[in-house]
Parts: structure tokens; sequence; C-alpha cells
């Protein structure tokens, strides 16, 4: 008979089903911040990257024997800034090289600056450093 059968009430029901929002909510809010969390990690590890890749150029352009480069030449000014789309591939990038004379070395600072994720703060940036010596 239908009064024999036992199942859960509406209230018992509801109750589970508010438990189980609540516990689902949680779960997409977590999901969502490790997905910002690994984008600021890519673009951690980008920057850094680019900064390496850069501060190689310098060390190029330190031992080159062309025109107009060389030990001589390496100076901040013989390495433009670059904006925003200036670096292929790398669009929400930007970097800077400094030069600075320190005896006989030269301190060669590379700074990677990038955009952040969306609604994580303003611009974050990486610096590589390292120092030259003529051979």
């Amino acid at each position: 008979s239908a009064r024999n059968q036992q199942g859960f009430s509406l209230p018992e029901s509801l109750v589970a089903m508010a438990i189980l929002s609540v516990g689902l909510v949680g779960v997409l809010a977590a999901i969502g911040h490790g997905t910002t969390s690994v984008d600021s990690a890519r673009r951690g590890t980008t920057a850094l990257f680019l900064a390496e890749q850069r501060i190689e150029q310098v060390k190029d352009f330190a031992l080159s024997t062309s025109a107009g480069q060389g030990w001589a030449a390496l100076a901040t000014g013989s390495f433009a800034a670059e904006g925003y789309n200036a670096i292929a591939g790398s669009s929400d990038y930007r970097r800077t090289v400094t030069v600075t004379p320190v005896g006989t070395l030269k301190l060669v600072d590379v700074q990677v600056f990038y955009r952040p994720v969306a609604g994580s703060g303003g611009e974050t940036s990486v610096t590589v450093s390292t120092q030259l010596a003529t051979r």
C-alpha cells in the first residue's frame, strides 16, 4: 500500500539540495582560483624566458665583431625598450635592458613586464641580472 512506502519528505529533500548546492559552489570557486593560479604561473614563466632570451642577445652583442657592436658599444642605449605588442608571439609582455658599468665589468638587468590575469591587480615584472666581463 502507499502508506507503507518510505521516502524523503519535501523538507528533507530541500535541505539535502541546499547542502549539495553549497558544496558545489565551493568546488566551482576552487576550480576558478586554480585556473587563475595556473595562468599566472604561466605568465611568470614566459616573462622569465623572455628575460633570459634577452640576456643571451646582450651576450651575443658584447662578443660580436660587427660594426656598432662589441664590448665597447655595450650600453643601455644599445637595446631599445620593447613595448607591448613589440615582442613576436608575446603581445602581453614588454621588456627593458639596463647596462651599468661597474669597474671593468658591466651589470646587465633585463626587466620584463606583463599584464596580469584579469582582475588580479596591476602590471607585474620579472628581473634577470648578470655581470659581464671582457675576455
